[in-house]
């Protein structure tokens, strides 16, 4: 195995620049590649976690206000990554914000004794909701929020969302708390990629617009390319806006393409909803990371 993959292309600083920002995705995806390679059973939702990785980029490279130092630091922002069985890609960012070393990308994932789990859970740090159960992230995420306005702080609060958990209806009674306790301090991101474990979930049931429903609860939304950094900062800068859409939660639809930008993954983005490596998988990956 080529060992120069296992080194970070980009570190952390504050004022990442877009460009920058592109860089982070990068080493987001070849981390999480390596981290299933690795893995116990070298597996993992990889398909998911790489439509997502340009928005946790930005996220974790811009937006989430943490201090490694103080992992429970009153003033930190709170990013739940309610499709849990993602947690890859949150590992990533954890490490490339130095919260958790970097090598138990490389070690730690999926063995019996070890630190990261498929489901992250609170016992690893940085991690700030069990979200193995899909469904329920919006609804820690809305709780959350509602504490932060109540004790007057700033804190800001991120949960992302996959597309397939928000056909629940405890998402939807979630949003409808937002609403009712204006909470502005909140942001749901969807990675709509299209598709669950199963097939296309407009096949599976009848999504329709997640942007009007959003609207329809009384939030302020947002619709991007969530693979455009660009369209992603503009959308992220409008949240933390306190001027913008005041009183309003706000929602993010990410267009996502389902193991982007791996081609034979796009192609196939059902057997790539979570997928074993060898070695074959993981060199086309890395190349075409490369």
């Amino acid at each position: 195995m080529d060992k120069i993959n296992y080194n970070p292309i980009i570190e952390y600083h504050e004022n990442l620049s877009v460009d920058e920002l592109k860089i982070v995705a990068l080493q987001l995806r070849r981390d999480v590649a390596n981290l299933i390679n690795n893995a116990g059973n070298r597996a993992g939702h990889v398909g998911g976690e790489f439509s997502i990785a340009d928005v946790m980029a930005a996220l974790y490279g811009k937006y989430l206000r943490l201090d490694p130092e103080n992992l429970i630091w009153e003033d930190r922002d709170l990013m739940i990554l309610s499709k849990g069985h993602n947690s890859g890609i949150q590992y990533a960012g954890l490490a490339f914000r130095n919260i958790i070393p970097r090598e138990t990308l490389f070690n730690e994932m999926n063995k019996s004794t070890s630190l990261l789990q498929e489901h992250s859970c609170p016992s690893i740090p940085g991690i700030e909701a069990p979200t193995g159960a899909l469904g329920m992230g919006l609804s820690a995420g809305a709780g959350m929020a509602w504490a932060a306005k109540r004790d007057g702080r700033d804190n800001r609060v991120y949960v992302v969302l996959g597309d397939g958990e928000c056909t629940e209806g405890q998402v939807w009674e979630a949003a409808l708390f937002g609403t009712g306790y204006s909470l502005d301090n909140l942001t749901a991101i969807v990675d709509f990629n299209k598709y669950v474990i199963t097939g296309n979930i407009e096949d599976i049931i009848h999504v329709g617009s997640f942007a009007e429903k959003f609207k329809a609860f009384g939030w302020d939304v947002q619709e991007i390319d969530g693979h455009n950094m660009e369209e992603i900062v503009k959308a992220l800068d409008n949240t933390r806006d306190l001027s913008y859409a005041p009183g309003k939660p706000r929602a993010i639809i990410a267009n996502t393409i389902k193991g982007y930008p791996i081609s034979f993954m796009m192609e196939d983005p059902v057997t790539y909803h979570s997928a074993h490596f060898n070695d074959e998988i993981y060199r086309k990956v890395m190349e075409e990371l490369a």
